[in-house]
């Protein structure tokens, strides 16, 4: 026999059916479905990653909090020289802190890059300090 003359057994036909019927209805089914449930979905899209976030945070509440303490502590030395601190500190304490950076830099060593920095600070430290007594 031909392909075309081939005769198909009953539970064929019921997969064939099924094959061509119900998949484009099923795929059609689903996206109505999507849309028609938009809302909850972003909804858990959004709360599930929260929940497990507010979990892991409670459970590791000790390690976040020293993680927090030292990125608190690096803001503080990132703010101890900025060009606000050089503007509101007072005369003494910028005499103090600049023997300070000053020591550093002696120390500093093979530490190229450190090096430079602090002799950057010191000469951010002179410049104030020349610009105050010209005052």
């Amino acid at each position: 026999m031909s392909e075309s003359t081939k005769k198909v057994t009953p539970e064929e036909s019921t997969e064939l059916d099924q094959n061509v019927e119900f998949v484009p209805e099923t795929k059609k089914g689903f996206l109505v479905w999507i849309k028609a449930h938009k809302p909850q979905l972003i909804m858990i899209g959004i709360s599930i990653p929260t929940i497990i976030a507010v979990v892991l945070g409670l459970k590791n509440k000790v390690a976040i909090q020293c993680l927090w303490d030292k990125l608190s502590e690096e803001l503080k030395k990132a703010d101890l020289y900025s060009p606000k601190w050089f503007e509101t500190v007072s005369d003494e304490l910028l005499s103090t802190e600049r023997e300070k950076v000053r020591l550093a830099y002696c120390s500093s060593g093979d530490n190229f890059s450190e090096a430079n920095w602090l002799e950057n600070l010191l000469r951010r430290f002179d410049k104030e300090m020349s610009k105050r007594a010209c005052l």
